[in-house]
């Protein structure tokens, strides 16, 4: 039976279906352990990072820590040409006890116009999972929730719930797909525009994203931030 442990090995079956994963050498390769004395022995993160015509970044990140907790980050940055929104997804596994976020959302900017359509649709299939959405929670701070649509998908799960939740990320996955398959590069102007707003996009991220934080603490300032940008934004 899936359990939210086997959310990677899920999602890169399902997009090997439509794209050819490239696999990113990283400047620190996986599996690695904190650089600070205080996290070395108890922490370890390992994951794949791929690259594909439509992705500068799918990465898939592992934490584990002792005994019977771990972290599953799902991240998927289309390239910048498509100005296309970002899909995030993080599950925090303790014993049978969970939390579960999955979202697509805009980097730099609220949803625009042009996004009704697809935010409708997610939205439509997250209200297919009720009981999913019982025990709303939030992730990070108020800054970092500004970033997320309003087809977010934050709670706290269970075990038994976790069918539920994977039936839900494979459907926006397979939503997410679709429209970068189907979206065609930006020029010009319009490209130097994406770009600015990406740019406003990525400080937030670096300022307030609970997952840059803990890289901060593991990895210190400096380090944690190249890893993060490196892992997640081939920056």
């Amino acid at each position: 039976m899936e359990t939210l442990k086997d959310i990677h090995s899920i999602a890169i079956a399902e997009l090997k279906k439509k794209f050819t994963l490239n696999p990113v050498s990283l400047t620190h390769p996986f599996p690695e352990r904190p650089t600070k004395i205080l996290f070395k022995p108890l922490i370890k993160m390992d994951g794949n990072i791929f690259s594909a015509d439509k992705f500068t970044r799918i990465t898939f990140l592992r934490i584990n820590l002792p005994v019977y907790m771990c972290v599953r980050s799902t991240f998927l940055r289309p390239r910048i040409e498509l100005d296309l929104p970002v899909m995030s997804a993080e599950c925090v596994i303790m014993g049978g006890k969970r939390m579960f976020m999955v979202d697509v959302h805009r980097t730099g900017e609220g949803e625009r116009p042009g996004d009704k359509e697809f935010f409708d649709r997610l939205v439509k299939i997250r209200d297919k999972y009720p009981d999913l959405l019982k025990n709303k929670t939030k992730t990070g701070g108020d800054q970092i929730q500004t970033v997320f649509s309003r087809a977010v998908c934050q709670a706290k799960t269970t075990a038994a719930q976790d069918g539920d939740a994977l039936k839900l990320f494979r459907e926006y996955l397979g939503e997410f797909c679709e429209l970068a398959k189907s979206t065609k590069p930006l020029a010009g102007s319009s490209l130097e525009e994406a770009n600015k707003k990406y740019a406003d996009y990525l400080k937030t991220v670096v300022d307030h994203d609970p997952g840059v934080k803990g890289y901060k603490m593991f990895f210190g300032e400096e380090g944690g931030v190249q890893r993060s940008m490196e892992m997640f934004f081939n920056s």
